[in-house]
């Protein structure tokens, strides 16, 4: 049996944004990964204030870099909304993750793939992992970074939540006639929106669901949105869940930490998880490094507040269309996409549109 400072189960942006810390500060990190697994499915807008979280740039995995968003009632006109600066970068998210797996490597991380976790257990020695394969590894601590349907909390039998709902396909660009900027379309499903995301040689288009339960957002329904939308039905179609539930999630279980929307990190109006899960990883591996687990909840308090904020914000939103996306095609969205430029939160936007005055970052 292997030992290691700390063990972290998931590859993707939560896991190597702690894998990366964690080693750059010199611990033994072993990273495991799923083998043979798809790749994690996602839209891949990197908005501005992730790009300000990342301890590198990733701009060699850039696509596209958008500073205006067009806004509509699907299937109404849309307002096209032009930032100061470019609030939102275009990523392919098979191509970020393994990136970002390869910044954390060149810090000393190690990533190994398993056919999945069979067992945990803790105690006052630490935690032992034992894979699929038999394999047996032991840490200090163990972050839990894989994802909404978390193997590991249901390991260690931690209550599972509801959140939201996504499915995502492709359109290769040479099959359209006209080539579409990032564009939400609301109401394109009920409960949500459909996205039209540009990544140069392809569109990423999708369907949103903001809560599970309020619709099901499956491949007929977003064949008809790409064909009414594009003109062309996507390929490689994919659904997943996002988790939504970091207001209500306990964060620690012992020695074992969850980031990512393993945490429920997701904000629920527009479903951006990537921003949650680097910023959760980074805390986690903070609270680490400091010796203080337990102080893990305490610095993710803002984020969970802020997802707390916006979790109702959405209820609201998608309950009082059309009028609420009159207003985000108007001075709302003007200040949202001005926001996003600046590295805002949604909630600081919010604040904001409202007059508040925001004191720091």
């Amino acid at each position: 049996m292997t030992q290691w400072d700390v063990i972290i189960v998931g590859a993707a942006q939560a896991g190597c944004a702690a894998a990366w810390d964690l080693a750059a500060a010199g611990r033994r990190v072993l990273v495991l990964s799923r083998a043979g697994g798809q790749e994690k499915p996602c839209a891949g807008g990197v908005t501005s204030k992730t790009l300000n979280r990342y301890r590198f740039s990733i701009a060699p995995v850039v696509r596209e870099v958008v500073s205006t968003l067009r806004i509509g009632r699907f299937p109404g006109r849309d307002r096209s909304l032009q930032a100061p600066a470019p609030f939102c970068v275009m990523t392919e998210r098979g191509e970020l993750d393994a990136f970002c797996r390869q910044q954390a490597e060149q810090q000393g991380a190690c990533f190994r793939q398993t056919r999945g976790i069979h067992a945990i257990k803790q105690d006052s020695n630490g935690v032992t992992v034992t894979t699929r394969e038999g394999e047996r590894y032991q840490s200090d601590t163990l972050i839990a970074a894989d994802g909404a349907n978390s193997p590991v909390r249901k390991l260690l039998g931690e209550r599972r939540y509801p959140g939201a709902m996504a499915i995502e396909g492709c359109v290769p660009r040479d099959r359209l006639t006209r080539y579409p900027g990032m564009t939400l379309d609301f109401a394109a499903i009920k409960g949500g929106y459909g996205w039209l995301f540009p990544k140069g040689d392809h569109v990423n288009v999708g369907l949103y669901v903001w809560r599970h339960g309020l619709a099901s957002p499956g491949r007929e329904q977003l064949e008809r949105y790409s064909q009414q939308r594009l003109g062309v039905s996507p390929s490689h179609m994919q659904g997943y869940p996002l988790g939504t539930w970091l207001p209500r999630a306990r964060l620690c279980h012992g020695r074992i930490l969850f980031a990512g929307d393993a945490a429920g990190c997701t904000e629920a109006l527009l479903g951006e998880g990537i921003y949650g899960a680097v910023l959760s990883g980074q805390l986690a591996a903070q609270a680490i490094l400091a010796g203080q687990l337990s102080s893990y909840p305490h610095w993710l308090a803002g984020w969970r507040e802020e997802v707390a904020t916006v979790e109702q914000l959405a209820g609201l939103y998608y309950r009082l269309m059309p009028m609420s996306t009159r207003m985000l095609q108007g001075h709302l969205g003007e200040t949202l996409v001005d926001g996003f430029a600046r590295g805002l939160t949604l909630g600081q936007c919010k604040r904001r549109w409202r007059g508040a005055s925001i004191v720091g970052g």
